[in-house]
């Protein structure tokens, strides 16, 4: 790769162009606009590196991305309203056992599909347990349905819809400090929280447009997981804002399995040493992570139907 500087009319442009073969021919192509200079070395440098940080996928990897995405928005057009209702019901009998199971949920992938799709409790199970799921069934059907944009009060909301009737500390981001059992990282402290939110907030507006839906959904994951501002309810509520992005972008949607836990909070803690506001390799592994559920999800669950 090399930079070229074009000049017009007395004003610097800068590009990053990439040389390439073709049938035994060189040619070139511009891989990115790194802006209007003039630009010193370093500082040249700095923009390249932020530049290439944020290509985490393969090109095979995005072609496959694409090609699902287009299967799933055939099946969203094409399928008869019965049909769909069913594949969701589907996606979210898995989610939601395996999202709740992750943050120590005992009800069984039969019992869960008691709750939610049958309107049976399972006897002998904990009240909680069973609210945990029926929350969540409610909570995403929302989501499903409004898609709403990501805002301090739908992150609220959907938090306050997942705690319904097992925790009452719901209605705003916490104020004190708390800790994460069995974590490497240190979660923001209370009177930081509000501050750090709205840290992440600014740089999902920033980088929406700029970054792959899958590769949001997942450095958006981290930062918020990282923050942790509330005092119970982070991972589900985490994980329900990242599928809500990927429900804005048209995406099909990810179950990150409760057996692959370990990996996920592995990955997640690869993340945690990247700068709140940032873009950097640290995230590789969290990325890669979530191509892989989210592969998984649509090999498990959304080819089959249709």
């Amino acid at each position: 790769m090399y930079v070229e500087k074009k000049k017009i009319h007395n004003e610097e442009y800068y590009y990053l162009k990439e040389s390439y073969r073709d049938n035994g021919n060189v040619k070139t192509k511009t891989v990115a606009y790194l802006g209007k200079g003039p630009f010193t070395k370093n500082e040249l440098d700095k923009i390249i590196k932020n530049k290439q940080s944020v290509e985490f996928l393969t090109k095979k990897e995005l072609r496959d991305l694409q090609k699902i995405k287009k299967e799933f928005s055939d099946k969203l057009k094409h399928l008869d309203k019965k049909l769909i209702e069913d594949m969701f019901r589907d996606f979210k009998t898995v989610y939601i056992y395996n999202t709740n199971t992750i943050e120590g949920n005992t009800l069984t992938i039969e019992q869960t599909d008691m709750v939610l799709n049958r309107g049976k409790s399972p006897s002998g199970k904990d009240l909680r347990e069973v609210y945990d799921h029926i929350n969540a069934k409610e909570v995403f059907e929302w989501l499903l349905k409004e898609k709403p944009e990501i805002t301090h009060e739908v992150i609220v909301q959907i938090h306050a819809g997942i705690l319904e009737k097992i925790d009452q500390r719901t209605g705003d981001y916490r104020t004190r400090g708390v800790r994460v059992i069995g974590a490497e990282f240190l979660p923001s402290p209370g009177k930081y929280v509000q501050t750090d939110m709205e840290i992440l907030l600014k740089w999902y507006r920033k980088w929406k447009k700029k970054l792959h839906p899958l590769v949001l959904s997942a450095l958006f994951h981290e930062k918020f997981e990282r923050i942790h501002p509330f005092y119970d309810g982070n991972g589900r509520t985490g994980r329900m804002l990242s599928n809500l992005i990927l429900i804005r972008e048209r995406f099909p949607l990810l179950i990150i399995e409760e057996k692959k836990r370990k990996h996920y909070y592995a990955a997640l803690d690869r993340g945690h040493k990247a700068d709140l506001d940032g873009v950097s390799e640290d995230y590789n592994e969290i990325v890669a992570f979530f191509y892989n559920e989210l592969m998984y999800t649509w090999e498990k669950i959304f080819s089959k139907w249709g």
